[in-house]
């Protein structure tokens, strides 16, 4: 049963994570997304050498999980955001 909780965890983890950054609809939307999450991964990084911190809860691998989402989301987005086209005639110049 441990081992379903585990799976089950470890696909919520990387879908919320894919999924964030692709409901950005702008360029500002998509930097502010991507320095906070800068800021939480830092403190993963930071935090899971300590035996007796909060990130050992879920581990290095769920985390591993996490980062590779986002950064898959986040690459996804900027993708579609480079490729749209201007809306109007002043966002050409």
């Amino acid at each position: 049963m441990g081992g379903i909780f585990a799976l089950i965890l470890a696909f919520v983890a990387f879908a919320v994570a894919i999924a964030m950054p692709l409901f950005a609809q702008r360029w500002t939307t998509l930097a502010i997304m991507v320095a906070g999450a800068v800021l939480f991964f830092g403190f993963v990084t930071y935090d899971l050498p300590h035996p007796d911190g909060i990130t050992q809860v879920l581990g290095p691998f769920v985390f591993g999980l996490m980062l590779f989402g986002f950064a898959a989301g986040v690459i996804a987005k900027f993708v579609m955001l480079l490729g749209r086209r201007p809306e109007d005639a002043s966002e050409i110049e």
